[in-house]
């Protein structure tokens, strides 16, 4: 790992944990809502007769559910490890190689764990 370090000043830092524990907490409302909505559609099927296109309609929606709350446990994962970074100093490091990440994109993406290049080859090779 590089040791190269990223001079990133504590007011900066302090705003940034600041929106990642909003982040933290909107991910996880978002979560526990899905599940509840998952659980409703389930009680309700057990309850109710339905036809065969209300079941594929609330197969779909459970399908969607399943989708939307894996990629919100992905996002909830790497704020709650950003977060982490904050408390060890290492906020604004590449967790592959020590790089430091922008700025800006830090900025745009307060989560981000990895520099543009390298999360596209992260992505590149997820989709193998």
């Amino acid at each position: 790992m590089s040791q190269h370090k990223q001079a990133l000043d504590p007011d900066f830092i302090q705003k940034q944990k600041r929106r990642l524990e909003a982040l933290k907490a909107e991910l996880q409302s978002s979560l526990d809502f899905r599940l509840e909505d998952e659980v409703e559609m389930q009680e309700s099927r057990t309850n109710q007769s339905h036809t065969s296109g209300s079941d594929a309609q609330d197969s779909a929606q459970q399908d969607n559910n399943r989708a939307v709350r894996a990629h919100d446990r992905m996002r909830l994962q790497a704020v709650r490890r950003a977060l982490e970074k904050i408390e060890e100093g290492t906020y604004g490091q590449s967790e592959q190689s020590g790089d430091p990440i922008p700025r800006a994109r830090l900025e745009a993406a307060p989560s981000a764990l990895y520099t543009v290049a390298e999360e596209e080859v992260r992505e590149r090779e997820q989709d193998l």
